[in-house]
């Protein structure tokens, strides 16, 4: 977890760089978590998405 976005954001723009899946930053609370676009849920709060592909 992390708790500045922009550490977040540069992060799960390498991981999505890296596996060539797409990633999204969420809120969680106060911070943020970096997860893959499958494992994606409606009820989540997304900050960023990164595709390696676009």
């Amino acid at each position: 977890m992390f708790n500045d976005i922009w550490i977040a954001r540069k992060n799960a723009m390498c991981l999505a760089r890296t596996l060539m899946v797409a990633t999204i930053v969420i809120a969680v609370g106060t911070g943020y978590v970096i997860i893959t676009a499958e494992d994606h849920d409606s009820s989540l709060t997304i900050v960023n998405e990164y595709d390696p592909y676009a």
